[in-house]
């Protein structure tokens, strides 16, 4: 099992790594190297001699460099935290400071469920989205008014259900009820 269970301020929560993708793992870091000398190099010709296009380039530089930097770091470091506060479902994912936090109202959660992840024709599953997006395949499903929403896109379907089944013990009993 990939999951833990830990309490935080009375509050039960589960704790998933990120699958990590070792070709960005290993990928990253070396074209960091070169947008490090890139910067760098701009940087220091703009200090030398201003010029408007250079220093828009630079700005969007220094974007593309943040993006691959936090995409490394939460390959390396990054977790879904999985709760139910009260009667509602709350789930993190991302590292320190750079988390996105969805909160699901547990009233409104229905056919909660371990599932199989989506996976393409070579038997293998989708580059794993970056954390400020919402997961479009995981181990745990359940359908949120018209929406069907994806948990633990990072973990197989059996430790899914197993997933599924500690949700449902805390969530409303209307979340895994199914259709009739």
């Amino acid at each position: 099992m990939r999951h833990t269970v830990e309490t935080i301020d009375g509050v039960e929560r589960l704790r998933i790594p990120i699958r990590r993708q070792w070709f960005m793992v290993l990928f990253l870091p070396l074209w960091l190297v070169g947008w490090g000398f890139g910067w760098f190099s701009a940087a220091m010709q703009i200090s030398q001699h201003f010029d408007t296009f250079l220093a828009v380039w630079l700005c969007a530089w220094t974007v593309g460099g943040i993006f691959a930097g936090g995409i490394l770091f939460g390959q390396l470091f990054g977790a879904e935290l999985v709760s139910v506060v009260g009667r509602d479902l709350q789930v993190q994912v991302g590292v320190g400071p750079l988390k996105r936090i969805w909160r699901y109202r547990g009233d409104r959660i229905e056919h909660l469920i371990g599932w199989t992840a989506v996976e393409d024709m070579f038997g293998m599953r989708s580059m794993q989205r970056p954390f400020w997006l919402r997961p479009k395949s995981g181990a745990v499903k359940f359908d949120y008014g018209a929406d069907s929403v994806f948990l633990a896109p990072g973990v197989d379907e059996p430790e899914g259900r197993v997933i599924a089944a500690w949700l449902a013990k805390r969530l409303p009993r209307s979340a895994s009820a199914m259709p009739e």
